[in-house]
């Protein structure tokens, strides 16, 4: 099964070339405050349970939502540095909040 990347709007899968074109997919961290971070860094809410999304096993990020400052290159393969968390993510994601257009105008008297 390919993996997808769980940001939203993102449409990068793991494929056998990914690695060539520089792309890399990293797992949800084991440590419960990082991982909590990079959920909340998302901004996704899990539409089922009307709360905020959980990763499950086997979900993972890809390397386009991390700084190239994250990354530790030194090993034969690219790693994320220890406690990085993703911060590059489209803004315009379903989650921003747009005031009611009467709200609006009345914040402009």
């Amino acid at each position: 099964m390919v993996k997808c990347c769980s940001a939203i709007g993102c449409a990068s899968r793991c494929l056998p070339n990914s690695k060539l074109k520089g792309l890399t997919f990293h797992v949800f961290p084991t440590d419960e405050n990082v991982k909590r971070k990079w959920v909340l860094a998302m901004k996704r809410l899990d539409v089922n349970a009307a709360g905020i999304w959980e990763p499950k096993k086997g979900d993972v990020l890809c390397s386009r939502h991390f700084k190239k400052t994250d990354f530790d290159r030194s090993a034969p393969n690219i790693k994320l540095k220890p406690g990085v968390i993703p911060s590059i993510f489209d803004p315009s994601s379903h989650l921003q909040v747009s005031k009611p257009s009467s709200e609006l105008e009345s914040s402009h008297i």
